[in-house]
């Protein structure tokens, strides 16, 4: 307990050293702790506390994952999704200007998430970019996040797609990977051999462009390489060394979370067998080219809420899905260390009571059970969830 006395206190994250202010100082210049720890005497109160609550950073993690809310980056996100890819970009340069960390957040159209092409077809055309934004090629990314290093430590991109996520995931990480590759190109010089190849291939067609003019904050990072791929202009010894530094740094989340559509929102374009094979596939690709940044699923209570389900079932359900795929994964001999840390939650929080300690109570049980049925490391027993304000609760309420 001495270490929390001090003005200071430091914890490692994987090989990072975090020094934060243990105490604040008041408007009347008193001193005031970040932590107040309890005044237990008896030992049977003490040991009931250690496994019922904790420290936030130690074991169960009730009060939370890591021992100090970390500083510099607000836990906020900008929302957009509107038209095609280059009015949402727009937009997220406007919701994001002089922010220190830019934090997108994508909603894709009905279109998009149903997996669909943009047509003119009747029962699609109107719905083309409404609600979301519309993305259907690997280019349409590319223009979507231009202008944000994608790569950056302090950008994060979280897209809410589900049926198609492996599709969309696939887009997304392609745009990373060509965006370092732009960067390479232009340190090496490589500007005129790349023209060269763009010109030859699109000699019959018009080059593809980004429509419109770039908005404030777009440097264009990510529009140098639209029709090719970084494979295409770098030696192959380049191109994969770029690849693994990009996968290793990414940051963000997919939803992609299949069994939370089968039970409540129901945006499912495969079977449920086939679209959790899909869900394997993309965490052993996370684990073999060690995607440790980016969570492959957010394995979400918010939809089952919105669909009926009160703080408790809410919370029961949403357990139960994520302990499904940590024995779907297991069954497919994946370690639990290799992927747990890959897993993120998502609640509502609503005017019911039970929501002020729903998090509290997920947490806890997360790592009591991986810890000693699936005997999985601290940073696999650390359940990371965000929360929405859920819009049924404000209905009711009103």
């Amino acid at each position: 307990m001495q270490k929390y006395t001090a003005d200071h206190y430091a914890f490692q994250v994987r090989d990072k050293v975090i020094k934060l202010p243990l105490f604040t100082t008041s408007l009347s210049q008193s001193r005031i702790p970040k932590l107040s720890l309890p005044k237990f005497s008896d030992w049977g109160d003490i040991l009931r506390w250690q496994l019922t609550e904790n420290l936030p950073g130690e074991f169960p993690y009730a009060a939370g994952v890591f021992p100090l809310k970390r500083e510099g980056e607000d836990p906020t996100r900008m929302f957009a999704g509107e038209g095609g890819p280059e009015r949402t970009n727009k937009r997220f340069h406007y919701v994001s200007v002089e922010q220190p960390a830019k934090r997108l957040s994508t909603a894709f159209d009905s279109v998009t998430l149903y997996g669909e092409d943009p047509a003119e077809r009747p029962d699609i055309y109107g719905k083309i970019g409404n609600s979301g934004v519309s993305i259907a090629t690997v280019d349409d990314a590319k223009k979507l996040y231009s202008g944000f290093d994608l790569c950056d430590p302090k950008t994060s991109v979280s897209m809410t797609i589900n049926g198609p996520a492996p599709i969309l995931l696939a887009f997304f990480m392609n745009a990373a990977i060509d965006q370092q590759c732009e960067q390479y190109i232009e340190k090496e010089g490589l500007q005129e051999k790349v023209r060269g190849i763009l010109e030859h291939k699109f000699k019959d067609h018009p080059l593809p462009v980004y429509n419109g003019d770039l908005p404030h904050g777009n440097n264009g990072l990510g529009l140098a390489l639209l029709g090719v791929s970084g494979s295409d202009v770098l030696e192959p010894e380049v191109y994969e060394r770029i690849k693994a530094h990009a996968l290793s740094t990414v940051r963000g989340t997919v939803q992609a979370d299949i069994l939370k559509e089968d039970q409540a929102q129901n945006t499912c374009i495969f079977s449920t067998e086939f679209a959790l094979k899909l869900m394997g596939d993309v965490q052993e690709f996370f684990i073999h080219q060690k995607v440790r940044n980016f969570y492959s699923v957010s394995i979400s209570g918010y939809h089952i809420a919105e669909a009926g389900a009160n703080p408790i079932t809410q919370l029961a359900f949403t357990l139960a899905n994520g302990f499904t795929y940590v024995e779907y994964y297991l069954s497919r001999g994946m370690n639990i260390d290799d992927f747990a840390p890959n897993l993120s939650f998502f609640f509502s929080n609503g005017m019911d009571p039970e929501y002020a300690v729903i998090g509290r109570v997920a947490r806890r049980i997360w790592a009591k059970a991986i810890k000693y049925k699936y005997k999985g490391n601290d940073r696999s027993q650390k359940l990371k969830y965000h929360i929405q304000t859920s819009g049924r609760s404000l209905h009711t309420g009103n």
